[in-house]
């Protein structure tokens, strides 16, 4: 398997830096996801990693070795795209066997390697299909058997499951990161859909503007979010604003409507700063009018199966979006109390 260096990665198309100078290492056998919305740079990347889009300045390294300069039909790479690409007129086995002639390996072992790649992908008796006699999410798994069987360095996927139903979407996360854990490939994800990049990898890729604005385990993205733009695109959040009172070894303590709370400074903090904290649905709750917490009164309630979503306007003027399990008492109109664990609480930034 390969390891990836990117260094100051940049693509200029014209007057605009599509991709700004990005720096990222992807480890032997890791699954990394490049997420963030569309126009952000992260396809690009893909398309320069794969060859497939020339690099304006920068480095990428497999191995150490630099390809820049390097075609992409010998860069050893398998590529899965959203349209799945295969050709209409043959067989899944034809399919498989086209990259396995381009490189010419020998009827027996294109044969071996069919059939084990097919096995891998739970589509052992389909060889002699053609791709519209197959479902959709056959066909991905055609793509994906297509891009393992001439054993890449590396896998790329570029939005794999956009075409795919809600429900095959979900089936087709959990197949791929199962797939790729067995067969130890290092693999790079583009997605725009926070939910698969949190479901998938083993680090998630935060990319606006060209740039990365943050990188690092799903649940450090989801919980640690560095910067606002990153708390809003990645799941929903309520932000809170409070007074900095105080900040010593690290930790600032800030009053809000929930009472004073503890956050990690993070060396952004200041005594009488006004501070943005995040604040996630699903750490809230909801108690009866008059407990401690934040008072407020619910304007809207939307029932969504595994999950009721509440909108709690607060006596202070601000707007919670709660999310409860289904068996939650309360109804628009109520008049509750919002309560918070002390730990839920995240600094975003701070001002003057």
């Amino acid at each position: 398997m390969t390891e990836v260096s990117i260094e100051r990665l940049t693509k200029v198309f014209g007057s605009s830096r599509a991709v700004d100078g990005i720096s990222l290492r992807i480890a032997d056998g890791e699954f990394i996801s490049l997420l963030g919305p569309s126009g952000c740079g992260k396809t690009t990347t893909l398309k320069m990693i794969a060859g497939f889009e020339p690099v304006s300045d920068g480095a990428i390294r497999f191995d150490g070795s630099d390809v820049v300069n390097v075609p992409a039909e010998k860069r050893d790479i398998g590529m899965v795209f959203q349209n799945y690409a295969l050709f209409p007129h043959m067989t899944v086995a034809q399919n498989l066997a086209f990259g396995l002639e381009m490189r010419k390996v020998a009827k027996p072992e294109m044969e071996e390697r069919i059939a084990r790649v097919l096995d891998m992908v739970q589509l052992g008796g389909y060889a002699e299909r053609y791709p519209n006699q197959l479902s959709g999410g056959q066909q991905q798994r055609v793509a994906l058997a297509r891009a393992l069987v001439i054993e890449p360095r590396i896998l790329l996927l570029d939005e794999p499951l956009a075409n795919l139903d809600a429900k095959l979407r979900e089936e087709m996360r959990v197949f791929i990161r199962d797939l790729q854990r067995r067969v130890g490939i290092t693999t790079v994800y583009v997605t725009h859909d926070q939910a698969e990049a949190m479901t998938m990898s083993d680090r998630v890729v935060v990319m606006f503007g060209g740039r990365i604005a943050q990188m690092g385990a799903p649940a450090d993205i989801y919980e640690k979010p560095e910067t606002l733009e990153v708390a809003e695109f990645v799941g929903q959040v309520n932000l809170i604003k409070g007074r900095v009172t105080s900040v010593d070894a690290g930790e600032a303590q800030i009053s809000t409507v929930f009472g004073t709370v503890a956050v990690p400074d993070r060396g952004i903090a200041r005594p009488n700063m006004t501070a943005t904290l995040a604040l996630r649905p699903e750490a809230l709750d909801l108690a009866a009018a008059g407990e401690p917490g934040a008072a407020g009164r619910i304007t809207a309630r939307y029932y969504s199966g595994s999950l009721v979503d509440f909108r709690v306007a607060l006596s202070s003027g601000e707007e919670l979006h709660v999310q409860t399990f289904p068996n939650a008492r309360y109804s628009e109109g109520d008049d509750v109390t919002v309560r918070a664990p002390l730990d839920a609480f995240w600094l975003i930034g701070a001002a003057q």
